[in-house]
């Protein structure tokens, strides 16, 4: 790709504005006469490439007279989480298509997409003047999860409020599609066990834990 930093403030893609229904995406932006064509980068925020390591193979053409067609761009929301579009001003010069480092982030804009619903369920037995109980937990899910992504954390006198709030333990399996039940384990009779996600509110923008 034939890269060049940008000499003009003409140059540049900005103003980007959305419109959202359903799962489909409308995106605008201001289009100079200076640029001919740009690329559509679309990529999960967690997953985007940096400029320079971008090739063809991630980008797609779109020209000025598909915009007009189009009144802007139109795209759908097939993601869990938020996907990120970038869109790299371009000239058409000597033949070749430049493509211009636009270094700031007016050419960039995030789209949230539904999230994933992960549900469990966590049931005690108490056996009579047992020190100890016994531990159920169950976790239902929409997509397989890495075995990372969730803890579980433990705390005598009450239920956890938080994963800073008592003792963090990880799962040591992977979670697939559908149901999981981890084999039971033992606790205090005091001691209550609550699951949260392990990084907290960057997970909670791709997925949602849900209380059965």
């Amino acid at each position: 790709m034939n890269w060049e930093t940008i000499s003009s403030p003409d140059h540049e893609i900005k103003n980007i504005r959305k419109t959202i229904r359903d799962s489909e995406v409308h995106l605008t932006w201001f289009w100079s006469k200076e640029i001919d064509f740009v690329y559509m980068y679309k990529s999960s925020s967690e997953n985007m490439k940096p400029l320079h390591e971008l090739s063809e193979q991630d980008l797609k053409l779109y020209t000025r007279e598909e915009y007009k067609a189009n009144q802007g761009y139109l795209g759908r929301i097939d993601a869990i989480g938020r996907t990120a579009y970038r869109i790299l001003p371009c000239q058409k010069r000597d033949g070749k298509l430049i493509v211009f480092n636009q270094e700031n982030d007016d050419n960039l804009i995030y789209i949230s997409g539904s999230k994933a619903r992960i549900y469990f369920s966590i049931s005690y037995k108490n056996k009579l003047f047992q020190a100890r109980k016994k531990v159920r937990m169950s976790i239902m899910t929409e997509l397989p999860l890495d075995k990372e992504l969730l803890v579980y954390v433990k705390k005598n006198g009450g239920v956890p409020v938080s994963v800073d709030d008592g003792t963090v333990y990880p799962f040591v399996r992977e979670f697939p599609s559908g149901k999981t039940v981890p084999p039971e384990i033992e606790i205090d009779k005091n001691e209550f066990i609550r699951i949260f996600f392990n990084d907290g509110k960057k997970s909670a923008q791709s997925y949602e834990l849900i209380p059965q």
